[in-house]
Order: structure tokens, then C-alpha cells, then sequence
């Protein structure tokens, strides 16, 4: 039985030392659908946390009428951020860290409803060499782990200390 729980310990322990503690992953910004009656513009605040990059996918949905103008760009507080300017499609980025306006703009289709229907979504994904850590996560799997071993030894213990029933 000992060594039962001394092989557990021991993966456990490897585990932990194989275990990364930090990950990358993209994280969605923004995301929406909306529909622009005649001519207008959206601008949205990104706060950028480190250098990475920025993923803009701009969709004109053919539902009502279809956009006859739709445009986006990325700007600063003082200046359009170069290369940002598109139209409908996905494009990628690199960013500095700081804050970021998205600024998208639509002009209806005039068609039968006058109205046209768009979809933005923006994600950013870090450098490589700037992760998110990820320690409390590690601490919160073994902390977990060590209560279980504990009830189950205590369970345990429990069963064997009650007597058997007599017989009359």
C-alpha cells in the first residue's frame, strides 16, 4: 500500500516539473453583429497588454441588403496606425502594447429595406516571448489532489476502526 502511494507521489512530483506554467492563447477582443440603416461608424477601445498580434476579421452578412461600403482602420490616440486600413476579409497585425481605437465604418445598400447587416471580430495573441503564467492553476490541481488522497486515508481508517455487528 505504501508503495502504491509512493508511485502516486512520484508521477504526481514528474508531473508538475513537465507541467508548463505559462500558455498562449488568442483572446477575443470584441466580437458583435449589428445593422447600419444609411451611413455609420463604430469605434472601439482595446487595451493592448503586450506586443502580439492583432487579428481583424470584417464581414458584410447578406441579410436585408447587402453593405455597398464597409471599411476598417486601427488608430492611436494621435495618428492612423499604418497598414491597418481594409476592407471586408481578415487581416493580422502586429501591435505595441497600449491603447487601440477600431474604428469601422458602413454605408448601406439602398436597396428594397435599406438596411445592411455586418460582423467584426477582433483577437489578439502575444508574442512568444510574453506569456500569460499560469502558477495558480498548478497550486489549485495539487492542493486538490492532496485533499482526496487525505479523505480517501481517512475513509479508509474510519472503515476499518468500526466493529462488526454481533450475532444473536
Amino acid at each position: 500500500m505504501k508503495i502504491r502511494h509512493l508511485v502516486a507521489t512520484a508521477v504526481a512530483g514528474i508531473a508538475a516539473g513537465v507541467i508548463p506554467l505559462a500558455a498562449q492563447a488568442d483572446t477575443v477582443l470584441y466580437e458583435g453583429i449589428a445593422t447600419i440603416g444609411g451611413q455609420q461608424s463604430t469605434s472601439q477601445s482595446l487595451n493592448i497588454p503586450t506586443p502580439g498580434t492583432l487579428t481583424v476579421s470584417l464581414t458584410s452578412i447578406p441579410w436585408f441588403d447587402t453593405l455597398s461600403d464597409l471599411g476598417f482602420f486601427l488608430s492611436t490616440a494621435t495618428n492612423v496606425v499604418a497598414g491597418s486600413t481594409m476592407a471586408t476579409g481578415t487581416e493580422s497585425l502586429s501591435v505595441s502594447p497600449g491603447k487601440i481605437y477600431a474604428n469601422w465604418f458602413g454605408e448601406d445598400a439602398g436597396g428594397a429595406y435599406g438596411f445592411g447587416t455586418y460582423g467584426v471580430n477582433i483577437s489578439f495573441k502575444p508574442n512568444a516571448g510574453s506569456v500569460v503564467p499560469l502558477p495558480a492553476s498548478l497550486l489549485l490541481l495539487l492542493s486538490g489532489l492532496g485533499i482526496l488522497l487525505g479523505w480517501q486515508r481517512r475513509e479508509r481508517s474510519t472503515v476499518q476502526d468500526e466493529p462488526v455487528g454481533e450475532w444473536a
